[in-house]
């Protein structure tokens, strides 16, 4: 039997020539600032010793370009790409200082340790970026197909559709599960597959195999038990591979840090955010006949409920007539200044004293009103694993979806934080909160 060989197609050509030259431009950045420093004529004392060094800082430098995502050059954004330098050149940094200290022959100054990092974000920005731009004009669309029911390939089609991945892909085929002949057919001639959710696990099985057989990508859209799976631990029953996904709630230990966590950087936030509370709280009684703030009832872990706190955006009672109901677009019943308030978040802004109270934390899923809670949990089935975590002022759901957001997505995304929780994942969403409210308020 004939072992089907592979070509190296453009693009990954295309990717070692990036690295190459990220290696080549971090090293010349070392070179750059040597040069800086002695005006042009550096003395063999410290260009002996960086040559010496050079090959560890090269394999480093691999290292945190596979880290940081610079290998995957084709999934990635210009946005995402200049974090993942900056990252990069801050990672390489320290490790520059560390075999600076180990390797007590690499004499650089610490002038040069000052520019080159300086030197690299410019250099590996500017060459990156470019390269992104030759990568647009040399690949243009990839080809995708779809497969999945009549309802779940409109839901995808219709958020790809909104999505910054609508110029790069082109859905040429939308295939029912039931075209099964069709569908293996058609893989090798497709760049791409997305696979929607509710299809057959036995389908889902053979087009991964022959995606994985043809060097294809596959996207899948995740079910509920499917992102239980994620960071499941292996264990080993004799020779039988066990995955054991481990619970859907947070460890004592992870409550006490995220809890010390949430006291510690609210009463930290609070004193600079007075000013905005005391203003905000004038702007809403000077402008509509009412209190500055209501009451709610909301749901948080374990399905407790509680009272939560927000500024009054609608006119007083405006639920007195129809009882609970979702804010549609364009609510008549929200005031002018509850349109400024909900458009930078401000009227959330309360929810603090909830957060001090211990009802919330900074990091959760939405909470949810009881109304609608008690809906969910017939309907969609794994809702309540939600409840397993105290709602959130945001999260997840709160920045990668929006208002209109379907209920059954929301609840992937809390579970895909529980599972994933960490520290240091909310403070990532909390600075993707900011980033988030200050682009979008102003839009």
């Amino acid at each position: 039997m004939r072992t089907k060989r592979h070509r190296p197609d453009r693009n990954n050509i295309l990717k070692i020539i990036v690295i190459a030259v990220d290696l080549l431009l971090i090293n010349a950045s070392y070179l750059i600032g040597l040069y800086i420093r002695f005006l042009g004529h550096p003395p063999a004392a410290n260009l002996n010793p960086f040559v010496a060094a050079a090959p560890f800082l090269t394999l480093s430098s691999l290292a945190y370009i596979d880290v940081f995502g610079l290998l995957q050059f084709f999934r990635k954004s210009r946005r995402s790409i200049i974090s993942s330098v900056f990252k990069l050149v801050f990672m390489q940094a320290l490790t520059t200082t560390a075999i600076t200290y180990f390797l007590g022959g690499f004499a650089f100054p610490r002038t040069v340790l000052l520019y080159a990092p300086a030197i690299q974000v410019v250099l590996l920005s500017a060459w990156n970026w470019a390269m992104l731009s030759l990568r647009d004009a040399l690949t243009g669309k990839t080809s995708v197909m779809l497969v999945g029911g009549r309802e779940a390939a409109g839901a995808v089609l219709d958020r790809l559709s909104r999505s910054r991945l609508r110029d790069r892909m082109d859905v040429r085929h939308v295939l029912d599960p039931s075209e099964k002949a069709a569908i293996v057919k058609l893989i090798p001639a497709s760049d791409e597959v997305i696979l929607c959710s509710q299809l057959p696990q036995e389908l889902k099985m053979e087009i991964m195999v022959q995606c994985a057989n043809s060097r294809k990508v596959a996207y899948l859209v995740p079910e509920v038990f499917e992102i239980s799976l994620l960071r499941s631990k292996v264990v080993h029953f004799d020779d039988l591979p066990v995955l054991m996904p481990g619970r859907l709630d947070l460890s004592f230990e992870q409550r006490f840090f995220k809890r010390a966590f949430d006291l510690a950087a609210t009463l930290a936030a609070l004193p600079l955010l007075l000013p905005f509370l005391a203003a905000a709280a004038a702007a809403v009684r000077l402008t509509s006949p009412g209190k500055a703030l209501y009451r709610q009832e909301r749901m948080t872990a374990g399905g407790r409920v509680y009272q939560i706190y927000k500024f009054r955006t609608m006119r007083e009672g405006a639920e007195a007539e129809t009882g609970p109901v979702k804010s549609p677009k364009g609510d008549d019943r929200v005031t002018g200044v509850g349109r400024f308030l909900r458009r930078y978040h401000i009227d959330e802004l309360p929810q603090l004293l909830n957060v001090l109270k211990g009802e919330m934390s900074l990091v959760g899923p939405r909470s949810e009103r009881p109304y609608f809670a008690e809906q969910y949990s017939r309907d969609i089935e794994g809702y309540g694993i939600r409840s397993n975590v105290k709602a959130g002022l945001t999260g997840y759901a709160q920045i990668y979806g929006h208002y209109g957001t379907l209920p059954e997505y929301k609840l992937k995304y809390d579970i895909l934080y529980i599972k994933n929780y960490s520290l240091l994942l909310d403070i990532k969403l909390l600075l993707q909160t900011v980033s988030s409210v200050l682009r979008e308020g102003g839009a």
